[in-house]
């Protein structure tokens, strides 16, 4: 998964969790809150595990030239 795709699903997690929250607090069943509670919990730990967790990429070998004939410095 991307990052903006994880971080889009933690998005819509925490978005869905506040009225599971609410509704089942209020008029609906308690599997309501507890299920909001989950999506709440899932949707705030995705995005410090993607950071822990994400491939990093690796960077450019050094090349054999100095500072100033190297592609890579501008």
């Amino acid at each position: 998964m991307t990052r903006i795709g994880a971080l889009s699903l933690s998005m819509l997690l925490m978005l869905a969790a506040f009225p599971l929250i609410s509704l089942g607090t209020v008029q609906g069943p308690p599997l309501l809150w507890k299920l909001g509670l989950l999506a709440l919990g899932v949707g705030g730990l995705i995005p410090p595990l993607g950071r822990f967790i994400g491939a990093r990429k690796p960077e450019p070998p050094p090349t054999r030239a100095g500072l100033a004939e190297d592609e890579r410095v501008s």
